[in-house]
């Protein structure tokens, strides 16, 4: 089975106490079997704590449980005691792992980094547009993948998006308008379906303030973000977008691409990840213009490696986001182009 890496991912290395958000914050931290299993046999005054405070969450994962915002191992010299007590190798497969992603496909492992890590992010933002050449590339899969499958057609189709998000020529909610628009004759051939125009007699732009509105129903770790969204949306109707978020924000855009189109194999939806480009284009460029003038308190990595972090590595944000995608009429494709044209 092949892997395929961006050009990047092999640049990543951890920045440890020096990172500004960092991995131990906020989030709760999943135990393995195997790993709990090793902790199992740890002595001492460590080996105690680990014990005691790993605990069975709501989902019935095992997790040590964030405690004012903090796993409970990172001290207070933002190091982690596991890894200084009994060392690199027994940290848990998610301490261990974070920020690698590996999205396994049948015949092929895709691996890339996630934006929430403020080190990876930084990292993403400097590539090139080659960043994912070997993605999808007849060179790196045509052995691997019959092109007559649905997998290759949703490459085809993951590569086609691509190029129109780096299509510079337009401002940058034409070029997800144009994503959104492709995507939705993909949808039509998904569904067994002859594809047809988009109907625009009757779209309506519902303005971005609901997009804000789900947000802030999202669940939220930091109380920071939610000021800061709470904060926005009550300009979110008149701040304009400005043009240069856009050089930045297409590598976030591409982020997403690579990481969750090809979720279309199981979900049969590719509509749902452009649709998630844009929402975090609504909300990160808005936040952005309204932080320019403020000098910005977070500047625009934080803002994208926020939303990243806040958004998308919850489960119930994912799903409550693909819910109000399937039922929401300010969601339907002719009236997120008709929004994107508002924004341009």
């Amino acid at each position: 089975m092949p892997d395929i890496y961006p050009n990047f991912y092999k640049s990543f290395k951890c920045i440890a106490n020096l990172c500004e958000d960092s991995c131990c914050k906020d989030w709760d931290i999943d135990l393995d079997s195997e790993t709990e299993k090793f902790y199992q046999t740890v002595e001492g005054a460590l080996g105690d704590k680990i014990r005691a405070l790993a605990e069975t969450d709501e989902y019935g994962e095992r997790v040590f449980k964030s405690r004012g915002g903090r796993c409970p191992f990172w001290n207070k010299d933002m190091l982690c005691d596991i890894y200084i007590g009994i060392g690199e190798e027994h940290l848990s497969q998610t301490c261990a792992n974070f920020p690698r992603v590996h999205i396994d496909y049948d015949g092929f492992t895709e691996h890339i980094l996630s934006f929430a890590c403020p080190e990876a992010a930084r990292i993403m933002l400097r590539s090139n547009d080659d960043a994912y050449f070997d993605f999808g590339s007849e060179t790196e899969l045509a052995q691997y993948v019959n092109s007559e499958d649905y997998m290759s057609f949703l490459l085809k189709a993951r590569e086609r998006t691509a190029n129109l998000l780096l299509n510079r020529e337009e401002p940058f909610a034409y070029r997800l308008a144009d994503c959104l628009e492709f995507n939705a004759q993909v949808q039509s051939l998904i569904n067994g379906e002859e594809p047809q125009p988009l109907d625009f007699s009757k779209a309506e732009s519902h303005g971005c303030g609901f997009i804000f509105d789900m947000h802030l129903g999202f669940e939220i770790m930091s109380e920071r973000w939610r000021k800061a969204l709470s904060e926005v949306l009550k300009q979110a109707e008149t701040i304009k977008i400005r043009e240069d978020f856009a050089a930045d924000f297409e590598k976030f855009a591409l982020y997403y691409i690579y990481r969750y189109y090809l979720e279309a194999i199981h979900s049969g939806d590719v509509l749902y990840s452009i649709k998630r480009i844009v929402c975090a284009y609504i909300v990160t460029g808005t936040m952005d213009a309204d932080f320019a003038k403020k000098d910005y308190p977070f500047n625009r990595m934080r803002i994208l490696q926020r939303y990243s972090k806040e958004v998308e590595h919850s489960y119930d944000n994912t799903e409550a986001l693909n819910s109000e995608f399937d039922s929401n009429t300010g969601f339907l494709t002719e009236n997120l182009i008709a929004l994107l044209e508002e924004l341009a």
